[in-house]
């Protein structure tokens, strides 16, 4: 892997960590829904330092090529954020059900 691309992931994966850092410190992103982002970028970085374990991973699995790996691996990771978004959005159709409930039974409570 050429010099400038492993500076660059070094630097892109320091950069993100330090974003969702700032975000938690801010209240704007969970803590739960962060680690996600913040292994994400520890991933990257261990590429950018270690550039063969893409070569011995794309090994150990059987893959053909590296760039195969690299697109499965983006792929794979994709349909993660789907599911936890998935999983997100269901939670608060619950919590949001749940208010509608409280409220109606305590506009009934008003009225009579």
């Amino acid at each position: 892997m050429m010099l400038n691309l492993r500076l660059f992931l070094i630097a892109l994966s320091v950069i993100l960590a330090l974003i969702i850092l700032r975000l938690i410190a801010k209240n704007k992103l969970p803590v739960k829904y962060s680690l996600f982002w913040l292994i994400s970028s520890f991933v990257v970085f261990l590429v950018g330092v270690f550039p063969d374990f893409i070569r011995i991973f794309t090994k150990l699995i059987g893959f053909e090529n590296s760039s195969s790996l690299v697109a499965c691996v983006i792929i794979g990771l994709l349909l993660l954020i789907t599911l936890l978004l998935t999983i997100i959005i269901s939670e608060q159709k619950r919590k949001l059900l749940l208010l509608v409930q409280e409220v109606s039974l305590l506009k009934q409570k008003i009225d009579k």
